[in-house]
């Protein structure tokens, strides 16, 4: 019954066209990239929220502009 159920759902075509985005989406956008930047932060060994006169500021700030970059946005 489980693989019926399962095989029900391969044959139809993906239904990610019918939505749209909500207006919270930039602060989830944001607050994923946060998350994924911290975890890099913290696997290299780095603070999480280091002084602006340290270059991991800097390498944490391009991080995160990649990560905005990857969903879809631009710098203002």
């Amino acid at each position: 019954m489980t693989t019926v159920f399962l095989l029900s759902g391969c044959g139809s075509p993906p239904a990610y066209r019918e939505w749209t985005a909500s207006p919270d989406v930039p602060t989830i956008a944001y607050d994923e990239c946060t998350e994924q930047v911290d975890h890099t932060m913290r696997l290299r060994g780095y603070p999480l929220r280091p002084l602006p006169e340290t270059p991991q500021y800097g390498y944490r700030k391009e991080i995160f502009a990649l990560c905005m970059r990857r969903k879809g946005y631009a710098t203002e």
